[in-house]
């Protein structure tokens, strides 16, 4: 029986529904707290069958090194993010299959209550090792438009997980707030942790802030991300073109040597500055 956790966010609407499906009044829940919150928890989401079936699944595809953005590429970091990840979209697996079909079915409800343009979704399982360091504090889309990702719903597949593995979801409700953003203030407010419980189905405004804390034991999710495949380009064009123009302002060394260049030279300006080494 699916219902939504009103710890975090209600009231248990005592709704059965589908092994892999959620029924209407759960959705409406799950929309509700997206408007007031920017997330909902779902417990005992899409039934412990199609959690087991999903988690041997994703335990046996193969995974690769996580990546993290800098700037606009993708590298390797295992100080801010230490998972190994696959992408899910094209396995035919029965249980990865099962579950691309609910959760979208989910999109497809939630853009009818919410409205935000997601036209597509993608998959990807992410396992975190015991003793990992989790994930440090981020974003999965820009907090203003265009943002290619609306929503992020991520389905834990950890069987008696307990408190003290760790592990949790840190997230801050309030980081997209105009005056955090817009940085009229430089804190996000309050932040709440919740655990990776097994048929655990927690979903999120994008953009939000989030971390994935140290874990004590083996933690593993499917996640996936709802999205306007329009905005998603949009946005990494935009992120591009403020990178661009950040390297293109002028850098003029402060010693008064004569230096002016853009600021990706200055590293290599620092190592040969004539004025420096008098």
């Amino acid at each position: 029986m699916a219902a939504l956790n009103e710890a975090v966010a209600a009231v248990d609407l005592k709704t059965e529904t589908p092994a892999i499906d959620l029924s209407d009044a759960v959705v409406e829940g799950i929309a509700r707290h997206i408007r007031s919150d920017g997330f909902a928890v779902v417990d005992g989401a899409l039934g412990d069958a199609h959690a087991a079936a999903l988690r041997s699944s994703c335990l046996a595809v193969d995974k690769t090194a996580s990546t993290i953005a800098e700037g606009t590429k993708m590298t390797v970091d295992g100080r801010r993010r230490d998972d190994v990840v696959a992408w899910l979209k094209k396995s035919d697996d029965a249980a990865v299959a099962a579950h691309r079909l609910a959760m979208d079915a989910l999109r497809a409800k939630l853009e009818a209550a919410l409205a935000l343009k997601m036209d597509s979704s993608s998959f990807m399982t992410a396992q975190y090792a015991a003793g990992s360091a989790g994930y440090v504090r981020h974003r999965d889309s820009a907090p203003r438009r265009p943002s290619g990702r609306k929503l992020t719903a991520i389905y834990y597949l950890n069987p008696a997980w307990t408190d003290s593995d760790g592990g949790e979801l840190r997230i801050w409700p309030d980081s997209c707030a105009e005056a955090y953003v817009g940085g009229a203030r430089d804190d996000a407010g309050p932040h709440r942790d919740l655990a990776p419980r097994h048929d655990r189905l927690l979903v999120f405004r994008s953009a939000l802030e989030h971390a994935v804390l140290a874990s004590r034991a083996d933690r593993l999710a499917l996640t996936t991300w709802f999205f306007n495949k329009l905005e998603l380009g949009l946005e990494l064009i935009a992120e591009k073109r403020a990178l661009r123009q950040a390297r293109e302002v002028e850098y003029e060394c402060e010693r008064g040597c004569g230096f002016r260049g853009g600021f990706d030279a200055v590293a290599a300006h620092e190592a040969t500055c004539v004025a420096a080494a008098q």
